[in-house]
């Protein structure tokens, strides 16, 4: 694999604002800069929690049994059915209608087989087994187990690894190298299931927040309090002068915080946006000025292009792992690197044939969401400079897409590569890092397209067409090589066969690709099968660390 030499260039999310920390919602005790504090207003907007007192959501308090019960039983409409339960300690308390609901549906269980002890602390890991729970009788499928510094019990690590995997965590999980920390043995705070509830009620079925999904399957949100969906609106409308009328002058110290929380939940948008000034009369206006990379023509132009070259590149029964490689194609194929750091948009891709990393990140994004795959824009570093790049979900495991890096520089018609092609975390970690909160990437691309096949949710053909067409077959464990004969048997098979390409892997210690082309590549294997010319492309392979990928090109006859 060619290493890239570029000079990623890219707008992040910028505060020009200068106001003072201020409330959360009506949640007085939250603080403007708190990161769970878009989970807790999507909480309070969706009905699932009026707090602990008037205005106060104890945000650090530790999480209750009885609280739990009553989070999990609003947020996914739970009901008591009549059923009889075993616990005789919370007849009379206030949490028994959740308890008896969150119980009947198999989610929650007693701390013996007559109490419930509603007031006792939930440990995280508790906290992870009882949503893991919800999850699954819902059908989401249980990821591969992930690696922990921390050492949670053997019974949660399955419902810990299905948390991080979906990305139901905020700052209270964290990752170094290919290991993970939850303090699975802490007590849970309010804030903490704020984050773990509100996320995984988007991806769990029943929820208040999936249930309200309209028939296009736009996720419908409770009603905004009237200065933020007059925000909001301006804002999805890239509007760049207007005013909004506030209720409560308070309002106006949130406003730096609702944006902010906005453009997380917009990825588009937030990277498309420039910065903004506002002035506040004093009494109830405040007028608003906003600059975004595209104008939203430029933007409505994306979106149109996007409809044409989705519905051009797929068809009716391509699944969606074949529908992200056709966009994967396409944005390589139609775009070049912006040498001149000029463009950064989607539109710049479109029009003129040429952006940055923001750029083709934007585009990948819009025909990703255009072909119904779900997908986020990850900011981080790539070769010691600032990069995005993609997150893509596909078959429930989340996955690293990189189509800047598969797109080296100079520009080469026709050239195809696939070396950031759904990627781990641990897989792309060597030369891409990122310091925000994304959902874990612990599904191995290869082993998951077995998995498919395996439950006859993609058939063996489709899975070796997409394996071939991308030059990964030569990743799986039989084109893996560890010694000069491995590799010189590889090239022995693929030449009797008279293939023009042979794709594998070998251990980089056994030495560079030309002195293990020299040695493996016989006179005797070359005489034999009239092999005419032989050149080769080599690189650090890319999922499996200390190995080099090798693609060598076979001609026959004299």
């Amino acid at each position: 694999m060619k290493k890239l030499g570029l000079i990623a260039s890219m707008v992040s999310l910028i505060s020009l604002w200068n106001v003072t920390e201020a409330s959360a919602s009506s949640f007085a005790d939250v603080s403007s800069s708190s990161p769970y504090l878009s989970y807790i207003n999507d909480l309070g907007r969706l009905g699932v929690t009026d707090g602990v007192a008037p205005g106060q959501f104890g945000p650090s308090k530790t999480l209750t049994r009885a609280q739990f019960a009553k989070f999990i039983a609003v947020a996914f409409q739970l009901k008591d059915d009549g059923s009889s339960i075993p616990f005789q300690d919370i007849q009379s308390h206030w949490a028994a209608p959740y308890v008896r609901a969150a119980y009947q549906a198999g989610i929650i269980e007693g701390t013996s087989a007559s109490t419930f002890t509603p007031e006792q602390p939930v440990k995280r890991e508790e906290a992870a087994t009882m949503i893991w729970r919800l999850a699954q009788s819902k059908g989401i499928a249980a990821p591969a187990a992930l690696k922990f510094q921390d050492s949670p019990d053997a019974w949660a690590v399955p419902a810990i690894s299905g948390v991080l995997s979906k990305g139901w965590y905020a700052i209270d999980a964290r990752k170094s190298g290919e290991s993970w920390s939850y303090r699975p043995r802490d007590n849970m705070t309010r804030q903490e299931m704020a984050a773990l509830l509100a996320q995984s009620m988007k991806d769990v079925p029943g929820s208040t927040w999936t249930s309200t999904a309209s028939d296009t399957g736009t996720t419908q949100e409770a009603a905004l309090p009237s200065w933020q969906q007059t925000l909001k609106d301006n804002l999805l409308k890239q509007e760049t002068d207007f005013q909004i009328k506030l209720n409560d002058p308070n309002e106006f110290q949130q406003i730096k915080s609702y944006v902010n929380a906005l453009l997380a939940d917009n990825d588009y948008l937030h990277y498309i946006y420039h910065g903004m000034n506002y002035e506040y009369d004093g009494v109830a206006t405040v007028t608003f000025k906003v600059s975004y990379l595209e104008s939203k023509a430029q933007t409505d132009y994306v979106s149109e292009q996007a409809k044409t070259i989705v519905a051009s590149i797929t068809h009716a029964g391509m699944n969606d792992f074949e529908k992200e490689k056709a966009v994967h194609d396409y944005v390589i194929s139609h775009l070049a690197y912006d040498q001149t750091l000029v463009e950064h948009t989607a539109y710049g891709g479109l029009s003129k044939g040429t952006t940055v990393c923001q750029g083709y990140a934007l585009l990948t994004y819009r025909l990703l969401t255009e072909a119904g795959i779900s997908n986020k824009i990850v900011e981080g570093d790539a070769g010691g400079q600032l990069h995005t790049w993609n997150l893509v979900k596909l078959g429930g495991n989340w996955y690293h897409l990189d189509t800047t890096w598969d797109d080296p520089v100079p520009d080469v018609k026709g050239r195809l590569m696939y070396h950031y092609f759904n990627l781990t975390d641990a897989q792309i970690k060597h030369d891409h890092t990122w310091t925000g909160t994304y959902p874990a990437a612990s599904q191995d691309f290869i082993q998951a397209l077995g998995q498919e096949v395996q439950s006859g949710t993609m058939n063996a053909a489709a899975s070796q067409a997409l394996l071939t067409s991308t030059g990964l077959s030569g990743e799986t464990a039989e084109n893996t090589a560890d010694s000069i004969s491995a590799v010189q048997a590889l090239l022995q098979r693929g030449i009797s066969a008279g293939q023009s390409q042979i794709i594998f892997r070998y251990k980089s210690s056994l030495g560079s690709a030309q002195s293990v082309m020299k040695t493996a590549l016989t006179n005797n294997i070359i005489m034999n099968n009239n092999v005419g010319r032989v050149t080769y492309e080599f690189g650090a392979d890319t999922r499996l660390t200390g190995y080099t990928s090798l693609t060598v090109n076979i001609t026959y006859g004299s």
